[in-house]
């Protein structure tokens, strides 16, 4: 994807999210507001700020993080507010209730995956490691995520969470340069430059 197309689609995000809040009388959390606020700054900007590009990178790595720590009972327990499952189990009855009555025996397996497909992107995006691929990544899990969301339980908990508009976020990252990256590091010492170099 172009970033021209990575940018339309978040700024076509952006405006249905903030359609489903204004008109829906939808409602996120704190840290997903957050999240939102961002990738419209890096919409806006179309990815010319390194430093928003990077702030982006690294909060949608701690959605991801935060996402998988929430299915540990590391942000409360189930029931607690800002808490979306709390428990492990809760997660795969969640994952169950997003799959076809014929799939529902898969729930257990598919949860371990996205879980663990989740955790490698967290600390791909947090610490800058194949930040392309992680990005790349990134953007194509949550427009599953969402497609799964939609036709299972509805449009309402895809705004909910702002998976359209990270999946956009997500594919703006794919196109761009950001700092503070571990591969940089890695890279410095062959003889390849990175797209941070070129900008820098």
């Amino acid at each position: 994807m172009t970033r021209t197309l990575a940018v339309g689609f978040s700024i076509a995000a952006l405006l249905v999210e903030l359609g489903w809040l204004v008109f829906a009388h939808g409602s996120v959390g704190a840290i997903i507001a957050v999240v939102l606020a961002s990738v419209a700054a890096l919409a806006v900007t179309a990815a010319r700020v390194v430093a928003i590009n990077t702030v982006v990178r690294i909060l949608v790595g701690a959605l991801f993080a935060g996402s998988v720590a929430d299915r540990f009972g590391l942000l409360g327990a189930p029931g607690v507010p800002g808490v979306s499952w709390g428990d492990y189990a809760a997660f795969i009855d969640y994952t169950r209730s997003l799959l076809p009555s014929a799939l529902e025996w898969a729930a257990p397996s598919l949860g371990a995956v996205a879980t663990l497909a989740e955790s490698v992107l967290a600390v791909g995006l947090i610490l800058g490691i194949a930040t392309r691929a992680a990005t790349t990544a990134a953007a194509a899990l949550l427009l599953s995520f969402a497609a799964v969301m939609w036709t299972s339980v509805g449009f309402g908990e895809v705004c909910s969470y702002g998976v359209l508009v990270v999946a956009g976020g997500s594919a703006i990252l794919a196109t761009c340069a950001t700092a503070l990256r571990l591969d940089r590091v890695f890279r410095r010492s062959s003889s390849e430059p990175t797209a941070v170099d070129a900008v820098s």
